[in-house]
């Protein structure tokens, strides 16, 4: 592979529409395809103008994302963020299976969150989806943190409740072949913030000992059968400039290093306000690679973000940041990112 080629490979962009038909979903694809995108994140509505994007009823979705595949190839990544509850692109409205909330989720017993989980995941890998950007693991540190306890998003305030409950949730992925994405490291659970609107500083809040926990127990269990989602998290004592989505003490040293990962890092969407607040995309996307991230991913989904063709600036961008020396290792650096994610989702299995 050329370097514009690979770095369309460690991609993950939003398209807009539900169906070819759409001249703007033709348009995106066109543009994913160009740029030789990895994988496509798919959501209901659009958040910056509020109306339906790829997901209107199960049929729809399953000729969408077969349709997907067939332009941009067999082993496009196809993403979701269903973790149930108020995080569910599938409603019930729309004809998808229900899902409890992780919160209530964490209070059943073994058996009824098996078949919960086991539905969800028959559930994804019918509509072609592999990859759930799912279990969150935060922990209920902050009851008043608006985007996890505020949304019912955890499990427990117990890592060993919530590593347990992770546990059920991947295992019946993995029956289905639906790879998961824990998240978000280091942990979103202390915050005040909502990392979508601006900067979330959990460095007075963060509970090392509690938050770090449950991954320790998920990476020894699952090694890199899992993905990991660094989250627009800064803790100034770690790292006193970058989130840990962009750090590379963070990344590379907490994440890689301490815990012994080497499995597949993926950012959050690199269009949350967070990030756009304070960086560009390519120098978001430069700091997020050189920090030890493999995909990279946008989902061009936000207020004021969301850009016809979007995948083609994604990846030029890219491209020039490679050029211009702005990651460590350069091509060889990426070559390695699309390896391991080439690796990962070889068997589409967790």
């Amino acid at each position: 592979m050329n370097l514009a080629t690979m770095c369309g490979r460690i991609l993950m962009v939003g398209v807009r529409g539900g169906t070819m038909d759409d001249p703007r979903t033709r348009e995106d694809v066109a543009a994913c395809r160009q740029a030789a995108v990895g994988g496509v994140i798919l959501f209901a509505t659009d958040l910056g103008e509020g109306c339906d994007r790829n997901i209107h009823h199960p049929e729809q979705l399953r000729r969408l994302v077969g349709d997907l595949r067939h332009e941009l190839g067999a082993d496009l990544i196809v993403g979701i963020d269903q973790e149930g509850g108020r995080v569910a692109r599938l409603r019930p409205e729309r004809g998808f299976e229900p899902h409890v909330s992780a919160a209530s989720f964490g209070r059943m017993d073994t058996f009824s969150q098996r078949a919960q989980a086991r539905a969800q995941a028959k559930q994804l890998a019918g509509l072609g989806v592999d990859l759930n950007f799912a279990p969150c693991v935060d922990l209920l540190v902050n009851p008043d943190c608006p985007v996890i306890a505020g949304k019912d998003r955890a499990f427990s305030r117990d890592p060993s409740v919530a590593a347990a409950c992770a546990k059920v949730w991947i295992d019946e992925h993995a029956r289905f072949g639906v790879k998961c994405c824990l998240k978000h490291f280091p942990g979103h659970g202390s915050a005040t913030d909502d990392t979508h609107d601006g900067l979330a500083d959990i460095t007075d809040t963060y509970d090392e000992p509690t938050e770090l926990a449950v991954y320790e127990d998920l990476l020894t269990h699952y090694g890199d059968r899992v993905a990991v989602m660094t989250g627009h998290l800064y803790h100034h004592a770690i790292d006193p400039n970058l989130p840990a989505s962009l750090s590379r003490a963070h990344t590379g040293g907490l994440l890689r290093a301490r815990l012994g990962f080497e499995g597949v890092v993926v950012t959050d969407s690199l269009d949350m306000g967070a990030v756009t607040e304070r960086f560009g995309p390519a120098d978001a996307m430069a700091m997020a690679l050189d920090a030890g991230a493999d995909m990279l991913l946008d989902g061009a989904n936000m207020p004021g973000m969301i850009r016809p063709q979007a995948a083609l600036a994604i990846s030029r961008a890219l491209v020039e940041a490679v050029e211009a020396g702005r990651v460590r290792g350069g091509e060889e650096r990426i070559e390695r990112s699309v390896q391991r994610i080439a690796r990962a989702f070889s068997s589409q299995s967790c």
